[in-house]
């Protein structure tokens, strides 16, 4: 499908190029329009700017390629860019003085969909949603990063804050179940609460590889920041066990940070023979690295949902991780890959020699791995729930006083 395009239908704003907005106010239209008679619906979207490397900017991008974005036209409002120190700060009171002027001009969506993540990007957001409540705008805080928990225990006056964002706004949306239990035990059972995973786009990954045929030694691939909780240094240290078993094994990292401390311990540990450093991978080249794997591999000790583990189901790979926060919700374990807990090296040393040695059963757990991404983690299967749960955000403030639905944290893709 060809790429959204931009518009600027705010006098003073101008578009850019898709995904890279020349403005912090760009519009993104997603086909707007009357559809199966429904109205078209306005979401002016608050977060970082899509220029801005990271997981929730991955998100929006892919969200705003599909089709279930038909008759959705969204507003991006970017909260801040990827600048030096002072420049962001700078960048940062520029934004939401802007966010201001346009709420006092007259500027009402119908609704605000705002992303969250920990530390002071959740008082940043905090400040966007007063002002739209106190504009009479419903919102939606969509909650991101890994160390929400640990935010709201570090101070008092974080948990104040936590428990005044979610009684305010019309819904909370965390991307897993173990994330809705906690924002029911920290601000009161009657928050509406919707779990949204996040998307990948299948579809990408086509045609898969055929792997009964696949030549070379078994690889093991893993994507993401080198960096002792993301796991990559336990993954070095379980090869020992690993190569004693299966000699020939290989593991590909991708992704920038500690390189130089990885391949140090790998050396240290005599395995330095066995890995490969890519570098930060993307793109084409992403696509490549998975489809010439045999195993995806995420011993993550901190994570939210990770997408790179939806892209390694939907390459076909059966995926080894660890059962940390919605991590389980994604792979089933002994059905799609195998679970371990964080930080059990010689659990994750048996986890990958039991799928190096057995091809057959990489394959069907591939398989199913593949066929769950395909109706659970889609992104117009994630996107057509997004935008119905907009919809009756948006109805409920039309219709009249706002009336908070029976609090539910689950999911029903």
């Amino acid at each position: 499908m060809p790429p959204v395009g931009l518009r600027a239908p705010v006098p003073g704003l101008r578009a850019g190029t898709p995904g890279r907005p020349a403005h912090p106010g760009v519009n993104v239209s997603g086909r707007a329009g009357r559809e199966e008679g429904r109205r078209s619906l306005t979401v002016g979207m608050i977060g970082p700017g899509l220029d801005v490397p990271g997981g929730m900017t991955q998100v929006h991008r892919t969200w705003l390629r599909a089709e279930a974005m038909r008759g959705v036209q969204v507003d991006y409002i970017e909260t801040m860019s990827e600048l030096p120190p002072l420049r962001w700060v700078a960048r940062n009171l520029a934004c939401e003085a802007r966010y201001a002027r346009r709420l006092l001009a007259g500027y009402r969506p119908d609704l605000f969909h705002v992303h969250v993540a920990d530390g002071t990007s959740f008082w940043r957001k905090l400040a966007y949603i007063e002002q739209a409540r106190l504009a009479g705008v419903p919102t939606v805080a969509h909650l991101h990063g890994a160390w929400m928990e640990d935010f709201y225990a570090r101070r008092r006056a974080n948990r104040a804050a936590v428990r005044r964002m979610f009684s305010i706004v019309d819904l909370v949306i965390p991307l897993h179940q173990r994330m809705a239990r906690k924002v029911h035990e920290w601000a009161g059972p009657d928050v509406p609460v919707e779990v949204l995973y996040n998307p990948v786009v299948v579809s990408e990954f086509d045609p898969l590889p055929d792997r009964a045929s696949r030549t070379g030694p078994p690889t093991v691939v893993v994507l993401g920041v080198i960096d002792e909780r993301k796991g990559q240094f336990d993954l070095v240290r379980a090869l020992p066990k690993v190569l004693q078993a299966v000699p020939d094994a290989r593991v590909r990292f991708g992704g920038n940070g500690d390189a130089a401390g990885l391949r140090a311990l790998a050396r240290q540990l005599g395995v330095a023979h066995a890995i490969e450093l890519l570098g930060w991978v993307s793109g084409q080249a992403k696509l490549d690295v998975l489809r010439d794997a045999d195993i995806y591999c995420l011993p993550s000790h901190f994570e939210n949902l990770p997408v790179s583990i939806l892209e390694g189901m939907a390459a076909g790979l059966p995926v080894v991780s660890t059962t940390v926060a919605g991590i389980p919700e994604e792979v089933i374990d002994g059905e799609t890959g195998l679970l371990v807990p964080p930080g059990d090296v010689p659990a994750l040393a048996e986890g990958l020699v039991t799928l190096l040695r057995d091809p057959a059963l990489r394959r069907r757990m591939g398989a199913a791995g593949r066929r769950r991404a395909e109706t659970r983690f889609d992104n117009e299967v994630v996107v057509q729930r997004l935008v119905q749960l907009w919809r009756d955000v948006a109805g409920r403030s039309a219709g009249g006083p706002a009336r908070r639905p029976r609090a539910r944290g689950r999911d029903r893709t």
